[in-house]
């Protein structure tokens, strides 16, 4: 992985290539994509102030975003509601160094703010890979809601605490 890589906060000119990694990594289908289109843009407007994107870049590209967000219904709980990191470089650390940092910056928000990280993921094994990613860095498996993307298509929630 190149020295370059950084992580930042989501710019409009971002927007295509955060676009085609939902895309490219099956996680959207053209379909689906006008409400993956709704969450960049709510962000972009800055309709959703307390919504955060991040993008990791190397060598001046974007190569990765995760957004996540406050659980409305939730005592300081925030889901990563998306993770994607270009093919290209899946394993070099792009998907770590998101995470990182959007974990840094939910406990510099203090415990007043945000005490749990919850993600979401598909039992199927498209999605094992995420679901080794999230285990080997520090997420429990929290539940599973069995057939709840379609039959034979769990949700696996991850669970972290965001202690310090």
């Amino acid at each position: 992985m190149s020295n370059s890589l950084h992580v930042r906060p989501l710019r409009p000119s971002d927007r295509d290539a955060i676009r085609n990694l939902a895309l490219v990594n099956g996680m959207f289908t053209v379909e689906e994509m006008p409400g993956f289109d709704e969450m960049l843009d709510g962000y972009l407007a800055r309709s959703m102030p307390d919504h955060h994107w991040f993008v990791a870049e190397t060598d001046g590209a974007p190569t990765g975003a995760g957004y996540y967000a406050p659980e409305p219904f939730g005592d300081r709980v925030w889901n990563l509601y998306f993770l994607a990191v270009d093919p290209n470089v899946h394993g070099q650390g792009v998907g770590t160094a998101i995470v990182e940092h959007l974990i840094e910056h939910l406990i510099s928000l203090g415990q007043d703010v945000a005490r749990v990280l919850l993600v979401e993921t598909s039992s199927t094994s498209s999605y094992e890979r995420a679901r080794t990613f999230y285990s080997a860095r520090g997420f429990v498996q929290e539940a599973r809601i069995r057939e709840f993307y379609g039959p034979s298509d769990d949700k696996i929630v991850f669970w972290l605490g965001l202690n310090v």
